[in-house]
């Protein structure tokens, strides 16, 4: 049977009504108009997620703060397509947020609304009550520029967050600390962490389990190189370790890019390239509480192979013995995912350089990596084997035993940049930016249970895969469906989620798309059916 509905006025934005359950189609967070980018991931601590990304909706050039958060039956709790955290004039990007602690997320910046990069912070509860100043508070303002930020819980309701400070010249570290009703409680301008000669770069931190937090970066002082340096504050913000820092790893050559993860015990793992070898290998060193090396001095060779490793991440949180670290691989020549363990003791696990996780016909890039709370780890990473970029995820238990590994999104043009979390029940929350519109990034998510496999309503008929054809059209389409729509909702809405038409019980596979009349422009059509998670489709129409 063919339908045939005549498109309505629309702007580009997605119905209420489509935001559904985890599908095997997976969940679209925003397939607003423009690009929505570099979304990042926070826990609800209830089984679900909170998303928050870079978005240029409003006027295409300068991005805006967004965000959603998904249940654990992947259903949106708030308005379509985000709500604005941030909708300043001027550009805001590079986003990072936290849990509170207290059932709502915190956001950190860069803003440009002053006239340079400042950092800003927002806090949103649960129900997506904005909880501080519109469009954020002032982490730090100086006629200079501050960015890159990171933050942690501060254990009371509010955060710690440390970024990259130009205010004396070249890049140092500096470190503040957010009240929970969104007062900064440490210095005016923030902590000098590190000040010393030349850059100082890439800030990371993690909780000392009292209040404070223990933060590494990449060090130039020495002039040539770069090497990887690390501080302890309190509670306060006063540093506990030798001023400007505490040396990690000052081998020959350069170390840059550090991540941090907490030990249990009060310190911290610290794993970061490492090119004394003359290409980049995989370093790790764990540091007490105290600042007391545990391992080797420079650091515990991880991977040394042939080519470059890089695009470091780890995770020693959820049951995990010691620390498990991934990251991309050139030895091949080609770019694939490997991952190492290291045990607390500091003797690296599973084969010699690394298990190799996640390879193919073309790179592999970006991994990302969690803890299941089993012991496990779960790594997820943009993969090019198909021909363009899909998402795929991969679990390995704690003896480098790759359990089980999924594509988790697979459609038309790129999905990029992913993200992941875990579930606090052995499965993966995950999300993307998703250009299977073929007009711009949307934001997308997924979810995997322990074993591999989706849960839900939409789980238990299949996928309902929607293809327009030719998209852009000029006159006339055809959207497909994969699945034989039988019964099924077909919805328009307006850019304010406002339903405009519906037409029910809708069957057959093919729906006939006719413009009547309508100017060119970016339009969105979604189905819903009984048993299916439903879907949507952005198409464009031409002059």
């Amino acid at each position: 049977m063919r339908n045939t509905i005549i498109v309505a006025a629309l702007l580009s934005t997605f119905c209420t009504a489509g935001f559904s359950q985890w599908s095997p189609n997976n969940t679209p967070v925003s397939v607003s108009i423009e690009h929505q980018q570099e979304v990042r991931l926070a826990t609800d601590n209830q089984g679900g997620a909170y998303l928050g990304w870079i978005d240029y909706r409003v006027d295409g050039q300068n991005g805006d703060i967004y965000a959603q958060r998904l249940n654990a039956a992947g259903v949106a709790q708030w308005s379509a397509n985000g709500i604005g955290i941030c909708t300043e004039a001027q550009d805001q990007g590079a986003v990072s947020m936290t849990e509170d602690g207290s059932g709502g997320a915190i956001m950190v910046w860069n803003d440009w609304r002053s006239g340079n990069r400042d950092i800003y912070a927002q806090k949103i509860d649960a129900s997506g009550n904005i909880a501080w100043t519109m469009n954020g508070v002032a982490v730090v303002v100086k006629p200079s520029d501050q960015q890159d930020a990171k933050l942690i819980p501060d254990g009371a309701g509010g955060a710690i967050v440390v970024w990259q400070d130009s205010s004396t010249g070249g890049f140092d570290v500096y470190a503040q600390r957010i009240g929970a009703n969104g007062t900064t409680l440490w210095t005016t301008g923030g902590v000098a962490v590190c000040t010393a000669s030349n850059d100082q770069l890439n800030p990371r931190l993690e909780s000392d389990g009292a209040g404070g937090a223990i933060l590494t970066w990449q060090d130039k002082r020495g002039g040539a190189s770069n090497d990887i340096y690390s501080q302890h504050l309190d509670a306060s913000g006063a540093a506990l370790w030798a001023a400007n820092g505490l040396s990690i790893c000052n081998a020959a050559g350069t170390q840059s890019n550090p991540k941090i993860e907490p030990d249990g015990a009060g310190g911290v793992y610290i794993s970061w390239q490492d090119k004394r070898s003359g290409n980049f290998d995989v370093y790790s060193q764990r540091v007490s509480g105290a600042g007391t090396a545990q391992w080797a001095a420079n650091g515990v060779a991880i991977c040394t192979n042939a080519g470059s490793q890089s695009a470091i991440d780890m995770t020693a949180k959820g049951g995990i013995d010691g620390v498990i670290i991934s990251w991309k691989d050139d030895r091949s020549g080609n770019g694939d995912i490997y991952a190492r363990r290291v045990d607390a003791a500091g003797v690296p696990q599973w084969t010699a350089d690394g298990i190799v996780v996640g390879s193919g016909s073309g790179p592999e890039l970006k991994p990302n990596i969690v803890g299941d709370g089993l012991g496990n780890a779960i790594l997820v990473w943009q993969d090019s084997s198909a021909g363009n970029w899909n998402i795929v995820s991969s679990k390995l238990d704690g003896n480098g035993t790759i359990v089980w590994t999924i594509t988790v999104s697979a459609f038309a043009d790129n999905q990029t940049n992913p993200k992941n979390l875990p579930d606090g029940a052995g499965g993966c929350i995950y999300a993307w930016q998703d250009k299977r519109s073929t007009v711009d990034f949307d934001i997308y998510a997924h979810h995997l249970n322990e074993s591999g496999t989706i849960s839900g309503v939409a789980d238990a008929a299949g996928a309902l895969a929607l293809l327009v054809a030719p998209n852009p059209f000029g006159s006339k389409a055809v959207l497909t469906s994969q699945a034989v729509l039988d019964d099924a909702t077909v919805t328009i809405c307006n850019a304010f989620g406002q339903q405009l038409r519906q037409w029910t019980h809708v069957s057959g596979t093919t729906v006939e798309l006719d413009r009547a009349g309508l100017a060119a422009g970016i339009y969105h059509v979604s189905v819903a059916q009984a048993n299916f998670g439903g879907a949507t489709v952005k198409v464009v129409i031409l002059d």
